[in-house]
Parts: structure tokens; C-alpha cells; sequence
């Protein structure tokens, strides 16, 4: 499926008729037929005052699309189901002429399905020369994933409503739908608790130097360090290592099941809203997560940097054909394993996961 925006790598803008605007060439040309057919000077001149309008109509709307920049900011993670806000700035550079009758809407990548999502523009009513104004430009996807907008497209039916002018902007902008989650009613507590230790709350404020790395949304601002910050020009935080506990390791299982049936893929995005469930509660206890899915992993790590990062993987899992899954390595971690297995029933044990609904998955633990 080819782009929207191919056509603009072409055309500067593209114009198209109203209803209305229909209506009005199919009256100018009955009328040009008449003062044809009849010679009546009167008949010419009102042909002559449509034409001219239709002409007032293109330059007046060009003039609105003309020295307008667009800027976004990237909009926070969502999840299915619910709308994802991208705030639209539009800037008014001309000096002296304002723009009237904006509309805005979203160009989604050549990949991105018709039915996987909908929209609602953003509408300006005017802006005054040398002045920015902002409207949320809102999509709601019915699939967790990461979805691509190619850039938004630039219309306006000033100032007849006859015709639809329309300029494209391209700016590419990541969209995050994160798998729901669901809530724990009790504290979570491993039931392999030898091996993991809860004790601390801190979040790696151990004297060993663990590693730099750039800043994320949701690190904690007393990490950064400032002087290599400066230098580089961006924001960079030092890690430092925990002082106690091994952490716990989430396996989920996405591998195609031989014989599958109907309602699999439902038992599977179950699973996986289960696993985002666990790390989101784990990370809230203080605990150091890991993932391992059949072709991904995520090293241990904690705080809502780490969830975020754990938040991606799960937005991004699909299920792949059978293939031997990892060996875990025994390397002291409570290993918990989340199953989706056709006529199983879950059994989560009250020291694993209190209180969240799993469905049809079997989390195991190790």
C-alpha cells in the first residue's frame, strides 16, 4: 500500500471540489452553455464573476497554507482502546496575512492498516501572523505495538467552502500502545524467596559504578551526570549497582502452538497482559526484573526507565513459529514461567502474583 504522501513528491498541494463545490462548477458551466447558446452580455458577465470567484477561491487558499512550520511533541505511551494526544503546534511565519480554516490530520505508515485504528483532526480556526497556536490531533489503535506516522497533512476549505486545498508535512513520529495491565490487591512476594531478596526499596544507589547511559523518560533526575552531560550536549546517567537481592526473571512462552484453535490469539494477548502485569508490579515492589521471550530479552534492571524498556518488548511481541526455547541460566534468579496452553487452567499461587487475574495462562514457578 503506497503512502499519502507519494503524491506530494510531485504536486505542492492537491485541490479537490466540496459537495457544494461540485454543485457551484456545474452551475457556472450550465450558465457558460446558456450565455453560449443565447449571446446575452448579461449571462457572460455572471459566468465571468464565477470564474473569478473560483480563482479568488485558489489564491485566497493558498495564501492561508503558505509559511506555516509544524512541530509535534512526541505523545506519552497509551494503551488499546484508548485515544493517544499528539499536540499539533502550528506557527503563522507570514508578516502581515493571518490563516483560517486548518485542518490537520495524521498520514500512518504504508504498513499500517485502515482498521487498526481512527482518528480525529485537529482544527484551527484562524492564526494571527507571527503567532503559534496548539490542538490535540488524537488516534485511538485497537493493538498494542508501535505505530509510525509518516508526517500530517494540511488542509483548508478557506473561504468558500467551494474546494479542499491540501499541503503535506512530513515528520515522522513513533506512537506506543503498551499491553493493558492489571492491578495487584496484595503485595507481590515471590515464592521461590531464597532466591530473591526484597528487602531493599533503593533503587541502585550501591557505591559501584555500574555503567552511563543516555536519559530516559522516567529516571530519576538526581542520576544525571552533569559534567559529561555538558560535554556531550545531552542528558547522560550514571548507574550504579544494587547492594542486595538477584532479582526475578519473567519467561513468557510466544511460540506457535502446534495445535492451535479457535481463540488462541486471545489466550495469547492474555499472556501477555499478565506478564506486563507482574514486571509493572515487581518494579512498583522495588524488585530487579528480566525478560526472556523465545527472541528477545531485556537484562535485569529496575525503577520506570527499566518498566518502560520491559513496556516495549511486550508492545512488540507476537508470536513466532515452534523453535526451542532459551536455556535459562541458573544464575540464582527466582525464574517464573508464563504458559498459555489450550485446556489448562490457571494456577497462580497467592506468593507469586496476589490478586491479578491471569485467564487461561499457567504461570510456573521455578
Amino acid at each position: 500500500m503506497s503512502s499519502r504522501l507519494a503524491v506530494f513528491r510531485y504536486l505542492p498541494r492537491t485541490i479537490r471540489p466540496t459537495k457544494e463545490g461540485w454543485y457551484f462548477i456545474a452551475l457556472t458551466f450550465g450558465i457558460g452553455f446558456a450565455a453560449i447558446n443565447t449571446g446575452n452580455n448579461l449571462l457572460y458577465l455572471l459566468v465571468a464573476l464565477m470564474l473569478s470567484i473560483i480563482i479568488v477561491s485558489g489564491l485566497l487558499s493558498e495564501q492561508s497554507l503558505r509559511w506555516l512550520t509544524f512541530s509535534a511533541d512526541p505523545p506519552l505511551p497509551a494503551l488499546p482502546g484508548e485515544p493517544v494526544s499528539l499536540l499539533v503546534r502550528l506557527r503563522n511565519e507570514k508578516s502581515r496575512f493571518p490563516s483560517f480554516s486548518l485542518r490537520v490530520d495524521p498520514v500512518p505508515g504504508a504498513d499500517l492498516p485502515e482498521g487498526r485504528y481512527t482518528s480525529e483532526a485537529a482544527h484551527f480556526i484562524s492564526l494571527d501572523p507571527q503567532s503559534t497556536g496548539s490542538q490535540p490531533l488524537r488516534m485511538t489503535f485497537t493493538k498494542r505495538g508501535c505505530y509510525r506516522l509518516e508526517g500530517i497533512t494540511l488542509s483548508t476549505t478557506f473561504p468558500f467552502g467551494f474546494f479542499v486545498k491540501t499541503a503535506a508535512k512530513r515528520e515522522p513520529v513513533e506512537l506506543w500502545v503498551y499491553p493493558k495491565t492489571r492491578p495487584a490487591e496484595r503485595p507481590i512476594l515471590p515464592a521461590c524467596s531464597g532466591a530473591v531478596d526484597i528487602s531493599s526499596q533503593r533503587n541502585g544507589q550501591a557505591a559501584a559504578f555500574h555503567q552511563f547511559r543516555e536519559y530516559q523518560r522516567g529516571d530519576d533526575c538526581r542520576l544525571i551526570h552533569w559534567k559529561l552531560s555538558a560535554r556531550q550536549g545531552r542528558w547522560i546517567i550514571k548507574e550504579r549497582e544494587r547492594e542486595e537481592g538477584s532479582g526475578v526473571l519473567l519467561v513468557l512462552n510466544n511460540q506457535i502452538p502446534a495445535g492451535r484453535t479457535d481463540g488462541w490469539e486471545a489466550r495469547f494477548e492474555r499472556a501477555v497482559e499478565t506478564a506486563a502485569s507482574l514486571a509493572s508490579a515487581m518494579i512498583q515492589a522495588g524488585m530487579k526484573v528480566s525478560i526472556q521471550t523465545a527472541d528477545q530479552t531485556v537484562a535485569p534492571g529496575e525503577g520506570p526507565a527499566h518498566l518502560d524498556r520491559i513496556f516495549k518488548l511486550f508492545a512488540l511481541t507476537e508470536p513466532i513459529p515452534p523453535a526451542p526455547m532459551p536455556i535459562v541460566g541458573a544464575d540464582g534468579r527466582g525464574v517464573i514461567r508464563i504458559e498459555w496452553e489450550e485446556g489448562e487452567v490457571a494456577a497462580i499461587s497467592d506468593e507469586v502474583v496476589a490478586g491479578i487475574d491471569s485467564g487461561e495462562e499457567r504461570v510456573d514457578v521455578v
